[in-house]
């Protein structure tokens, strides 16, 4: 019973070296060389043309086609690509993962030894992005001797009556084996995974041509089910496009191409008499096929997506992301740079819906704009929470130390920004709380508050500006100019204790003049406090935090 097992164990386990080494390579690459990448992509993507070479670049990069359709989403959103452009893009991840498994299809278990040895050392002994680097050639090395086990575990397979039926119906019944290797590659979710399974079997001769053509149009369908479930729960609509259109083109080619299965089978056949190689050629073949079949109609296809699915328009009232797109966590730079774009947006939303309102009330005292920033602090306490939760789930994705670092930067901003908003709140508190009690301030009171908050808010939009382009000759102006401000608070605030109280009693025994000026002090500690966060956030970008 153990010995009919063990050739199924072998497999299995070989299989999952496979996976495991396909993951750490695809993670280890992404610390190593993301950024870098983006860059590229960037510069490439600015033409059409260039735009099938960009997936196919970081496609066999990273090892991922799930990354690839982030950063493309990301682009679009970013206005640094159109949408016709992306799926270009898509139509090269489908190019890229072919020459992944074109690379797989060669037995380099001695050079894979070799690299892992290498990828160790450097993991071990290498400094900062070297350490990825060994890790990427760790998970190299891993790819390759999970299919050694998996190609010498496939021969025994044959013994067993169970898989031998079963895989002989798949090359009598293609439809079957379409739906098979559909299923198995969403279940798997890596196409490069079962295509290591079907070299492994063709290898030995376990299954056929006839089952491998139509096992390879189910796989390159299954591939981008998971991305096409998860875009359902997408905000952004262009995830949606884009996960549409790619499981389109799959099943429309493999439509197009079922009726000439043997035809197919054929040219496939005449590429290479290796049956493993041919695997890996059905894939590059199939993946061609609909580049040229798709790519000179991309921009048609854009709009008619477009139209389809228009952008959706949400009430004022809800609340959501603006720049993040929870599938990016898999892709940290991604993430990142997302995370920022939502934390300056933020920033700005103080700004445009706190700082300037309470500004307008000081000077012509608009009470109309309470209830307005109070509005406007629940929308703050609403980004401060979802985007501190996003960078929590985001900590957990094994980041390099300049992400990490990145990563407590932001959400010590964030949580500066938070302090700011519930600021306001405090402002807004002591001025309902003087229109209540019939407490006047004097002319010369409320000119003071405007003196103090105007410098304050001035130094507040200069850290605005150091937040955009993380500038720090506008952020060390801020901290420059923090003595003045600390002068006119003192200032102010001696000038409030010195004045003489009134002799009339309220009701409730308490002086009117002394309660006056207790609030005028605390609204000055408040406005001062609105300038001691936008220090803080100025030493972060100057790097003193």
């Amino acid at each position: 019973m153990i010995a009919s097992l063990t050739p199924i164990l072998v497999f299995l386990g070989g299989l999952g070296l496979f996976m495991y080494g396909v993951q750490t390579t695809s993670e280890a690459l992404q610390k190593f060389a993301a950024n870098q990448l983006k860059q590229v992509l960037h510069t490439l993507t600015k033409r059409d043309v260039y735009a099938v070479l960009s997936g196919v670049m970081m496609t066999v990069a990273f090892q991922s086609s799930a990354a690839t359709t982030v950063l493309v989403v990301e682009f679009v959103n970013a206005g640094m690509m159109s949408l016709g452009q992306s799926l270009g893009m898509v139509l090269g991840s489908a190019v890229g993962t072919s020459i992944t498994i074109q690379l797989i299809a060669f037995k380099f278990i001695d050079i894979a030894l070799g690299a892992i040895f290498l990828g160790f050392t450097l993991s071990i002994f290498g400094k900062k992005q070297w350490k990825h680097l060994g890790q990427a050639l760790v998970g190299f090395g891993l790819i390759f001797v999970g299919m050694a086990y998996m190609s010498n575990a496939s021969a025994p397979l044959k013994d067993i009556p169970e898989i031998y039926v079963f895989l002989a119906r798949l090359g009598a019944e293609p439809i079957l084996a379409v739906i098979v290797g559909l299923a198995l590659t969403t279940a798997l979710q890596s196409s490069t995974a079962v295509f290591a399974i079907m070299m492994s079997l063709a290898s030995q001769h376990v299954i056929g041509l006839p089952a491998v053509i139509p096992l390879v149009l189910g796989a390159h369908i299954g591939g981008t089910i998971t991305t096409l479930l998860s875009s359902f729960t997408a905000e952004r609509m262009d995830a949606k496009r884009t996960a549409i259109a790619n499981t389109g083109y799959k099943v429309i080619a493999a439509v197009l191409i079922y009726p000439f299965l043997s035809q197919f089978a054929q040219l496939v056949q005449w590429s290479t008499g290796d049956l493993a190689r041919q695997v890996a050629n059905a894939h590059l073949f199939f993946a061609l096929f609909m580049v040229v079949l798709f790519f000179p109609f991309n921009n048609w296809i854009a709009k008619g997506l477009k139209s389809i699915l228009p952008d959706r328009s949400t009430p004022k009232t809800s609340f959501k992301f603006h720049f993040i797109d929870e599938a990016s966590i898999e892709f940290p730079p991604v993430a990142l740079r997302q995370s920022w774009q939502e934390t300056y947006a933020l920033a700005v939303l103080i700004e445009e819906q706190m700082l300037s309102k309470v500004l307008m009330i000081l000077k012509e005292g608009e009470t109309s704009g309470y209830e307005e920033v109070r509005n406007s602090e629940v929308q703050v306490d609403w980004y401060f929470r979802h985007i501190m939760r996003f960078l929590s789930s985001l900590s957990q994705k094994g980041l390099t130390e300049e992400q990490e670092d990145e990563g407590i930067n932001m959400q010590f901003i964030l949580k500066e920004l938070e302090h700011i908003g519930d600021t306001f709140i405090g402002i807004i508190q002591i001025l309902e709380k003087l229109e209540r009690e019939n407490l006047r301030l004097s002319k010369e009171e409320w000119g003071n508050f405007q003196e103090l908050y105007e410098q304050v808010a001035t130094h507040y939009r200069i850290m605005l500006q150091a937040l955009q382009a993380w500038d720090i000759q506008s952020a060390g102006a801020v901290i420059r100019e923090r003595p003045e401000v600390i002068r006119l608070q003192r200032s102010l605030q001696f000038q409030t204790l010195a004045q003489s109280g009134s002799s009339r009693l309220l009701e409730n025994g308490s002086r009117e003049e002394e309660k006056l000026r207790y609030a005028v002090l605390d609204m000055l500690d408040l406005i001062f406090s609105i300038e001691d966060h936008a220090i803080n956030i100025s030493q972060v970008i100057l790097g003193i935090v």
